[in-house]
């Protein structure tokens, strides 16, 4: 219950219920400079262009490892109580973009995230995975599924 409090603190500041004292003050955001190039060639373009086989042989044929960040799925699913909003994780996509474009994939999708966009933070969960894919068009996203 701590942690979500504190992380719907963090996210919609002092008017969250039962917080107390006076209103969180509202800061500019301070945002590193912008990525102006294109991202680079990833894994997904090696799918879209030579298909799963072709994307299959890419991995096979990789030296070395081949990392999936779970940071935009378990991350804030752990660690903010699933209360980052789209526009925060789309804000941080070009970096993503670049920073991430030899990653095999990004896990971005599943446990509470589909729930939780819904419910708490009244959002198209779809339209979430679109605004993440126009700005990570290089890196393959991946779910977490439960069976």
């Amino acid at each position: 219950k701590l942690l979500e409090y504190l992380a719907e603190l963090a996210v919609n500041g002092r008017r969250a219920v039962g917080a107390t004292g006076p209103e969180t003050p509202r800061y500019a955001q301070v945002m590193p400079p912008k990525v102006e190039d294109k991202p680079r060639i990833g894994l997904k373009q090696v799918l879209e262009t030579s298909g799963p086989a072709g994307f299959a042989k890419a991995v096979r044929e990789h030296k070395g490892l081949l990392l999936t960040d779970t940071t935009m799925r378990d991350a804030h699913q752990s660690l903010l109580a699933t209360r980052v909003r789209t526009k925060d994780l789309v804000a941080a996509a070009p970096y993503t973009a670049k920073a991430l474009h030899n990653c095999y994939s990004l896990e971005n999708w599943g446990g509470a995230t589909f729930d939780v966009a819904l419910r708490f933070l009244h959002e198209c969960p779809w339209d979430r995975l679109e605004q993440l894919r126009e700005e990570i068009p290089n890196v393959p996203f991946q779910m977490l599924l439960r069976g």
